[in-house]
Formats: C-alpha cells, structure tokens, sequence
C-alpha cells in the first residue's frame, strides 16, 4: 500500500486541537494522529493533511497564530514509512 500525505508537528497538544477545529471549520480534510515515532515532538499529536492544501494550510495557521513544530511530507510504502521538512 502506497500513501502519501502531509503531517503537522505540534509541541502542545492545545495547539493540535485548535489546529484540527480550525482545519475543519476551513473545510480542509484533516483530523489528528498520533505522532510517528520517527519523529520528535513535544506533543503526542499531529495534524494529517492531503499535500495538495500544504501552502493553504501553512498560511491558515500563520494568519490565526498557531505555534506549531513543523510541516512534514509522509510517505509510506507498505511497511516503511519516511518523513520529510517541509521548508
């Protein structure tokens, strides 16, 4: 199975909800995760979005203040798994 998507990183878990209400209310098709291993966070919880709304929804947040960790490319091939920044 072949999956490709994006993740927001959060270091508090009140920003992650926020994150994910404010998505949704934007109609974004997101909802919240738990944060892969692979990668270190202070919060347990990530944002799981589709690549195409990357830039909409980086510039949803900075206009609404969110504090967030990081943007990541997710790619899952089968068992394997690999995450990219997002510059």
């Amino acid at each position: 199975m072949h999956a490709e998507y994006g993740l927001v990183v959060f270091d508090s878990t009140h920003e992650a909800i926020k994150t994910e209400t404010l998505a949704k209310n934007n109609h974004f098709h997101a909802r919240l995760i738990g944060t892969p291993g692979k990668i270190v966070a202070g919060c347990g919880l990530s944002l799981r979005f589709e690549m195409d709304d990357t830039n909409q929804l980086k510039k949803l947040l900075d206009n609404n203040n969110v504090s967030y960790k990081g943007f990541y490319h997710a790619l899952r091939d089968g068992i394997k798994s690999s995450y990219t920044v997002i510059k």
